[in-house]
């Protein structure tokens, strides 16, 4: 199967062939724009009553079923799937193409459901990025551990799947050809992880846990206990790994949907199709509009095609910074929002006014949140520019969404004297 998706499905958990053939993208769209409409005032919705709160969940879980079917839809109309099912022009195949169509969209539903569980305390932190965090997590291990055999093509031998064991396997056999050539393999295996993209994803990795110690403490004292002082952190990567996230599947939502027209128009205007987007055998874009918006695969593809890596590159880091400027007034992180806050826990920043609070948290606040996303992204769109192939950036905010989980179970533990209700109620059970 040509596979036009090959760059996101790390991202969003997209299995090519599998129930996973979407992943997380219709949901992932569907919560981004549903969350600029309401940043944009584009509909009156006050999440802070239960009932608007309640329809908007519901519209975005709609949105996101609408979304999988369209995809869904679009994938056996664009004969993504005929080569799998064979006799496509048969009567019998459109049994086959229902088939299909019912097992994606009927997963698109569990999945949103899932993620709606998880989103209303059966977990820690987001649904969605719990779900990001541990398919980064198992996708990491399998590219340094797994154990399968697999064919990168039809008629290709199978290999083992993992670096580190496709090496141990060699060597166990005693064979100094099959240690040769897993030593080279481990290095310029095709269709393969290699030593050097796993190298790449574990420092994209590390350098995330670096950034997230970067913080700026402003001292603060409480007008109600005289004498003590502590200090408020603000880190740079104030809106965590969400900015990035929203520019990914906005760019990735685009691509896809290029693809699609480009398709569709094939059969009415090849002209007008190949402005669009023009593929390879194996469904990569080669040129037109969509090969822009798509990510290089190899050091050696960004330099070839300078003005798609920039093109790339500035679609990404515009987006995380311009979403990061507004995330704050949605999430209520926003320096007048923390400034109440203040206010009603009569805390002052030392050596302050009171009424200053406002304007020096203005002057931190908005500068770390687009600091922090573009920073971020950066760190993000090197792996992938070097052909970490989707894999750096799932890794990139996977490490952020595991830290907003580890400070939030650590916060309830706090809160609950020591334990977690969650994980008592686990244990009861």
């Amino acid at each position: 199967m040509a596979d036009p998706f090959f760059a996101w499905r790390p991202l969003f958990a997209m299995e090519q062939g599998t129930l996973l053939e979407l992943g997380l993208l219709p949901v992932l769209v569907s919560a981004f724009l549903w969350q600029i409409a309401a940043s944009a005032k584009l509909l009156k919705v006050n999440l802070a009553y239960s009932y608007d709160r309640e329809l908007f969940q519901t519209a975005q879980k709609l949105t996101s079923l609408f979304l999988g079917a369209v995809f869904g839809v679009s994938l056996i109309a664009s004969g993504y799937y005929d080569s799998v099912v064979r006799g496509s022009a048969d009567s019998s195949a459109f049994g086959w193409y229902a088939l299909i169509f019912m097992q994606i969209f009927g997963w698109n539903v569990l999945l949103t459901l899932v993620v709606e569980i998880l989103d209303k305390g059966y977990g820690f932190g987001s649904g969605v990025m719990s779900l990001i965090a541990l398919n980064a997590a198992t996708r990491l291990v399998r590219d340094v551990a797994g154990v399968e055999l697999v064919s990168a093509t039809p008629d290709g031998e199978p290999e083992t799947y993992g670096v580190v064991t496709l090496l141990l396997k060699a060597l166990l056999s005693m064979d100094f050809s099959a240690i040769k050539d897993a030593v080279v393999g481990m290095f310029f295996r095709s269709g393969f992880p290699t030593i050097g993209m796993v190298l790449v994803v574990v420092a994209s990795g590390l350098a995330t846990i670096v950034l997230q110690n970067f913080r700026v403490e402003l001292p603060i004292r409480s007008n109600k206990a005289r004498g003590t002082a502590n200090v408020y952190p603000i880190r740079m990567l104030y809106t965590g790994a969400m900015p990035v996230l929203f520019a990914f599947t906005m760019v990735a939502a685009a691509q896809i949907s290029l693809h699609f027209v480009a398709v569709a128009l094939e059969a009415v205007n090849p002209s007008l199709a190949a402005i669009v987007e023009t593929r390879s055998e194996s469904g990569a874009a080669t040129g037109g509009i969509s090969f822009y918006l798509s990510p290089p695969t190899s050091l050696t593809g960004s330099l070839l095609s300078p003005i798609r890596a920039v093109t790339f590159v500035s679609a990404i880091v515009s987006l995380a910074v311009a979403f990061a400027s507004f995330w704050c007034n949605v999430t209520g992180s926003a320096p007048k929002d923390i400034a109440k806050q203040f206010k009603d826990q009569s805390i002052v920043i030392a050596g302050k006014r009171e009424v200053s609070v406002t304007k020096e948290l203005g002057k931190i606040i908005p500068q770390a949140s687009a600091t922090g996303a573009a920073v971020l992204s950066v760190v993000a769109l090197v792996g992938e520019m070097v052909g970490a192939s989707g894999k750096a950036v799932s890794v990139v905010i996977g490490v952020c969404a595991s830290f907003a989980i580890l400070e939030e179970f650590m916060m309830e533990v706090q809160q609950n004297g020591g334990g977690s209700q969650l994980m008592s109620q686990l244990g009861m059970k």
